[in-house]
């Protein structure tokens, strides 16, 4: 009996597994095709902003509004973050190579409230260390290794990972996306001196069309009014973090990254149009509404993605293609150009034809002069697979489709040390947390 049990459990998980897979393809396509290297006779970026990147700077806040206006809806400019807990969860983590805590944020603005947990794993040499901020897919639990880590709340768990501790089907979107899809090559990022942080997005605003729409209009915003995508108040999460993380003296506040993958590279790329204290971003794969051109493109077309999740932008956005004609007064060259002067990294895999590396990197071209007219210089590679690991704009592409890799992480390490270099004017501390919540 008990065998013809376990065989039926296999089975169901496996059934689980296929559905489980059809629906990641709705995002992401596991295609075996190759990204084309050439720009010849593709559509080129409308409307232009190459030709006068200094107008376009003089413009920014009439590009913002635009961008706002047509996809994204309102940013979350001026939400706040108040620590409201913090507790040490295992000084040993990792095996002694870091210490685990958790810190309870309160994202609040507009006279509204709503509650996150942000777990950190901090180096155990002395500070002040410079952090990676992540957004995580699978809850803090899967992002950190770590069951004991608070789970998510119920009703705040969508996606396909469940949001709690590591599970069979996590281990199957690793194996298929990647084996630092969730969780980072931890001891790597801690013995290179970095704190790592994440949180789980469906924490934030569920990632759910039904109840995403129904809690947007209570959640905290800034005088640019409510939100109407998740995209958006994702990105939130990273400024309300960013709020208490600058009040641990452990944090060397000179270089502090973002990093996202996927739509949580959306996300980052929205925060870093608004919150000019992020100092680097990896926007890694960002696809559709996020680095790559909305027109004439292969893979997920807008309309596609809108369809599966249509509560990631403002409904206007879908309004793209409606009629068929592709049009609109701005596209994705504006957002990467907006993110000027932060360093960025656009991250690409050949083989992702579904997020269109070569729509991203035609936009990346585009907004280039615009990046070089902020003083942060501009492209310092020819091609797409040139990345060099030292410029301020720069985007990298290795072999493989849509995950995180080694290669991945050890590229964007070596690139964060370049772009974030240690100031001499930061003074050592001692690795004891000293943080207060607010009562």
């Amino acid at each position: 009996m008990n065998i013809v049990l376990g065989i039926l459990s296999w089975i169901g998980r496996l059934a689980v597994l296929g559905v489980l897979l059809l629906g990641m393809a709705n995002c992401t396509q596991l295609g075996l095709n190759y990204a084309s290297l050439d720009v010849e006779g593709k559509p080129a970026a409308y409307p232009p902003i190459a030709d006068d990147p200094e107008g376009f700077l003089i413009d920014r806040e009439r590009w913002i509004d635009r961008l706002e206006t047509h996809i994204t809806g309102p940013i979350p400019e001026g939400v706040t973050g108040r620590l409201i807990e913090h507790r040490i969860v295992d000084e040993e983590y990792w095996e002694g190579h870091g210490v685990l805590e958790e810190y309870v944020i309160a994202i609040e603005g507009s006279g509204k409230q709503r509650d996150f947990v942000l777990a950190v794993a901090w180096p155990k040499t002395d500070g002040p260390h410079p952090i990676i901020i992540s957004q995580s897919f699978c809850g803090n639990q899967t992002a950190f290794d770590y069951p004991a880590l608070t789970p998510p709340l119920p009703d705040n768990v969508d996606d396909f990972c469940g949001g709690g501790e590591p599970s069979f089907m996590g281990s199957m979107v690793m194996k298929v996306f990647g084996r630092y899809i969730s969780t980072p090559p931890m001891q790597q990022v801690l013995d290179r001196g970095y704190a790592y942080a994440s949180y789980y997005t469906s924490e934030v605003i569920p990632d759910s069309t039904e109840p995403a729409r129904a809690l947007m209009p209570d959640f905290p915003h800034g005088p640019r009014g409510e939100i109407t995508g998740a995209v958006s108040g994702w990105a939130a999460a990273w400024s309300a973090a960013l709020d208490v993380l600058e009040a641990d003296p452990r944090v060397d506040t000179s270089r502090e990254a973002i990093m996202g993958h996927s739509r949580s590279a959306k996300s980052a790329l929205v925060a870093g149009v608004y919150d000019t204290r992020i100092d680097a971003i990896v926007a890694h794969q960002a696809g559709t509404g996020g680095s790559a051109l909305s027109r004439d493109k292969p893979g997920e077309t807008v309309d596609g993605m809108l369809k599966s999740y249509p509560h990631w932008f403002d409904p206007a956005y879908a309004r793209f293609d409606a009629d068929g004609t592709n049009t609109t007064p701005v596209d994705m060259h504006v957002l990467i150009a907006l993110n000027a002067p932060t360093p960025l990294l656009i991250g690409n895999g050949r083989r992702d034809v579904w997020s269109d590396p070569n729509g991203s990197w035609r936009a990346t071209l585009e907004a280039a002069p615009i990046y070089a007219a902020s003083g942060a210089g501009g492209l310092k590679q020819d091609g797409m697979q040139d990345a060099p690991d030292d410029a301020n704009l720069v985007f990298w592409m290795r072999p493989g489709g849509h995950s995180i890799t080694q290669r991945d992480w050890d590229f964007w390490l070596d690139w964060l040390d370049n772009v974030m270099p240690q100031s001499d004017e930061v003074p050592g501390s001692s690795n004891e947390a000293s943080v207060t919540p607010s009562k």
